[in-house]
């Protein structure tokens, strides 16, 4: 009777080390291959991305012949701190483009951006580099709350190298779980 509880007891065991051990292996791929969890910190992307969320940042949308597109949502190393501090900004302006800022808005190669994804406007709380021309490899960063953003209006454009991937979905809260989807061509 000892040896059935025994026996009962090492298979159970070994069924929950074996499936904890696939769970470990699956997350690890996971954030190998698939995409980092990141925490939002901060309000400068309200009204589409909170303070204390939780996205996954991916990389497999900018391999191959996928490029960085106007209106991604992108992760990438503060150049402040680019060992330590990672951004989830909106990329606005790409390689080749000139980047106007006038009364807070942003332009583009002379035309105001269209934006779909209702950012907010305001003075932010430093002076604006008032025009910059992207150089190849180079982005133009903002943050969706503009007034309350440091973002490439401050501290100027960012190389690919800086980008770290896109935001590809919101984990957490579950309340908040949705795709993050790509602009449109």
């Amino acid at each position: 009777m000892q040896d059935s509880r025994f026996l009962r007891f090492s298979s159970t065991l070994f069924e929950l080390t074996k499936f904890a051990l696939i769970i470990v292996v699956a997350i690890t791929a996971f954030i190998i291959f698939v995409g980092k969890p990141l925490p939002v910190s901060g309000d400068s992307m309200l009204p589409n991305f909170r303070n204390g969320e939780i996205v996954i940042v991916e990389q497999i949308s900018f391999s191959g012949n996928k490029m960085i597109k106007r209106g991604d949502v992108v992760a990438a190393k503060f150049p402040a701190d680019p060992d330590k501090t990672k951004l989830i900004k909106r990329v606005v302006g790409l390689p080749g483009e000139k980047i106007e800022i006038k009364d807070t808005h942003i332009f583009v190669n002379g035309s105001s951006l269209n934006e779909s994804y209702q950012p907010r406007y305001g003075d932010a709380p430093y002076q604006e580099i008032p025009s910059v021309t992207l150089k190849e490899g180079e982005y133009f960063l903002a943050g969706d709350n503009r007034p309350g953003s440091s973002d490439s209006r401050l501290w100027g454009p960012v190389t690919r190298n800086d980008i770290l991937g896109r935001v590809s979905f919101v984990i957490f809260p579950p309340s908040d779980a949705e795709y993050v989807s790509r602009p449109s061509d």
